[in-house]
């Protein structure tokens, strides 16, 4: 190579650095100051689980009541089906966990001995499903017994060592509540015996013991709504128009004591055309409603808005670390009701048929005791209870929903938030024709 041939060489490749040089001063000047830390959690959550150190024959008691007649505390018995979709994935990945599950019958009582005969079965933990007194039962029992319990759907009636409960405070829950019923100031309750949120302003209130059926409540309703026109009294003259009631309900707070005649309300309100957002603070997310709203005909619409903790279906379409967590539960899911193999809790039928109803928060109770019992590498349940204090979780652990830190009785470290029904398919569960159209999300439904 010549002189002159090495001297442009050298010149070319001077030119090149100092290219690059720019460019890179320019790619930094552009970037944030704080640019966005990379998610601590891998990019894919498994859907198998592995749980090194968990003991031989280990198994968690499942209590809940029997029962798809709107009998109290059996509201959530399809979504506690999360359960074998987290004993499913545990199989997938070498750990054995068997599930023993228990009716308590609708009472106290029931609960108790269902509670002592899980004991007397050798369980490590158990995971209450009800609600109601006989959730509140069978978690005293199992604190009486030593053995650790979880609540998805209740609270426990006292804060106990070895009992926590993983659903929204009911102080969470009612600030999604006010939040969710922002700017509303002339707000009609419409109740059917549910709880009367205490911490909300309700002027004007209809109870459905005061009329005939759902319909006739429904129908005074539309008329304080001024989505109904109120019509003469019997005595008025004759040619007396109908009148619009002046300063109209601007929203309709609806309760019933279980999510079935909450639906029931629900339903005579649309046929009466309320147009106002039906707020429903409890029993909403319930499968229960789900499936009795599709009964009656109701309409999973925008209108209709609850509260609960962040999570939920829509969550899988996120772009984090939660979104993974969620979008490999419903792999599993999927998975599972894929197998003819795999039963429901009870064993009467497959899993594909609750598979549309399978949540998070029964999934990850069954985790949380299963990772516990795996660090104490003990079935004891008084171990299993002493490692689950120290402990907390998140999609990295497996879970689907929210963090849990069972260094506190109350687990949940997610607020409650508002949520709004939406009838869209979001094509993340089995396809299911007999499956109700209903999903709950973050934000209002687009049209």
């Amino acid at each position: 190579m010549s002189s002159r041939t090495r001297l442009l060489t050298l010149i070319a490749a001077g030119v090149a650095v100092v290219v690059a040089a720019a460019v890179a001063l320019t790619v930094a000047l552009g970037r944030p100051k704080e640019a966005p830390r990379p998610d601590p959690v891998a990019a894919t959550v498994p859907v198998a689980l592995t749980a090194e150190g968990l003991p031989k024959d280990f198994s968690i008691g499942v209590v809940l009541t029997l029962g798809q007649n709107g009998e109290p505390g059996s509201e959530y018995n399809r979504a506690a089906q999360g359960t074998v979709v987290a004993a499913q994935r545990f199989a997938q990945g070498g750990a054995a966990v068997a599930l023993r599950v228990q009716n308590d019958r609708g009472t106290e009582d029931g609960a108790r001995a269902a509670v002592r005969a899980l004991s007397g079965q050798g369980v490590s933990g158990v995971v209450v499903v009800g609600t109601g007194p006989q959730a509140q039962a069978a978690a005293k029992t199992a604190e009486e017994l030593g053995l650790p319990a979880i609540l998805p759907y209740a609270e426990p009636s006292e804060p106990a060592r070895a009992t926590w409960t993983t659903a929204p405070s009911g102080a969470s829950t009612e600030a999604a509540l006010r939040i969710a019923l922002g700017g509303k100031s002339r707000v009609l309750l419409v109740n059917d015996g549910g709880q009367v949120p205490t911490s909300i302003k309700i002027p004007q209130a209809l109870n459905l013991g005061d009329f005939e059926d759902a319909l006739g409540l429904a129908q005074e309703a539309a008329i304080r709504t001024g989505d109904q026109l109120r019509p003469p009294a019997e005595d008025a003259a004759e040619g007396t128009e109908p009148t619009r009631v002046t300063d109209p309900a601007d929203a309709v707070v609806v309760s019933a004591v279980t999510p079935q005649r909450l639906a029931r309300l629900v339903q005579a309100l649309q046929s009466r055309d309320v147009s106002v957002p039906l707020v429903l603070p409890n029993g909403a997310t319930a499968p229960a409603f789900a499936s009795a709203l599709s009964k009656l005909d109701g309409t999973a619409s925008g209108q209709l808005v609850s509260v609960a903790a962040s999570g939920g279906d829509p969550t899988a379409l996120q772009q984090d670390a939660q979104g993974r967590g969620m979008s490999a539960f419903l792999s599993a899911v999927r998975l599972a009701a894929g197998d003819a193999e795999v039963k429901n809790l009870t064993g009467d039928a497959p899993f594909s048929a609750d598979a549309w109803a399978a949540d998070a928060p029964s999934h990850d109770a069954v985790v949380a005791l299963v990772r516990a019992a795996a660090l104490a590498g003990s079935n004891d349940p008084s171990k299993v209870g002493a490692a689950l204090r120290t402990m907390s979780f998140g999609p990295g652990e497996g879970l689907a929903g929210p963090t849990l830190d069972f260094s506190r009785p109350a687990a949940l470290t997610a607020e409650a938030v508002p949520i709004f029904a939406s009838a869209q398919d979001l094509g993340l569960r089995p396809a299911d024709e007999n499956a109700p159209r209903l999903v709950w999300v973050p934000a209002p439904a687009s049209s």
